[in-house]
């Protein structure tokens, strides 16, 4: 599972999701095709939620972490 997170790309998802939603708009995909890409497009989603959230934090933690260097060199 830790190689999977590694090999995770978020702008490689959004690519993927954008293909999901192009063959979902497709009227003369089958309802059962459209079905598995939608399971699919919600699993992706869901997963580049997790990974913007955890970048979220991180980002917190630099910005906290700059302040407080920012602080220290005020006095």
């Amino acid at each position: 599972m830790a190689e999977e997170k590694d090999k995770f790309r978020v702008e490689e998802a959004f690519e993927e999701l954008e293909k999901i939603i192009s063959q979902l708009e497709d009227d003369s995909v089958p309802l059962k095709e459209s079905i598995q890409l939608y399971g699919e497009g919600a699993k992706l989603l869901s997963r580049c939620k997790e990974e913007l959230t955890g970048i979220e934090k991180e980002m917190i933690i630099i910005g906290e972490n700059l302040e407080q260097g920012e602080e220290k060199n005020e006095f």
